[in-house]
């Protein structure tokens, strides 16, 4: 039975066991997980989280660095969001690999 490699520093490519992303629930294909400061590292942050490149890429394309310190540090707060939430629905519908070459959504204000 393969085991998944514990240590912080072991590259996510050495995964024995595949990642699923805690926003989506998807399996995360390695060469699309990406590292998510939950409080960005502009604003001090230092735990991360391994993420869907398309998922992390929707979480700073809604939201500011500010706003993701403020009121968006956890994958809870981020999933009670009705943006995130309506983006999740949508995502879940696609395959583990895809990705959208969509232009950035627009952040609040």
């Amino acid at each position: 039975m393969a085991r998944k490699i514990r240590d912080d520093f072991a590259s996510h490519e050495m995964q024995a066991e595949p990642i699923n992303c805690p926003l989506c629930e998807r399996v995360i294909p390695n060469d699309q997980i990406e590292d998510h400061h939950l409080v960005p590292k502009s604003k001090g942050g230092k735990v991360k989280v391994p993420l869907h490149r398309i998922c992390h890429s929707h979480i700073h394309g809604v939201f500011t660095d500010a706003q993701l310190a403020k009121k968006f540090s956890t994958i809870t707060a981020l999933l009670e969001d009705p943006a995130t939430q309506k983006f999740v629905a949508w995502v879940k519908t696609k395959p583990p690999s895809f990705e959208d070459k969509a232009e950035e959504p627009t952040r609040r204000r």
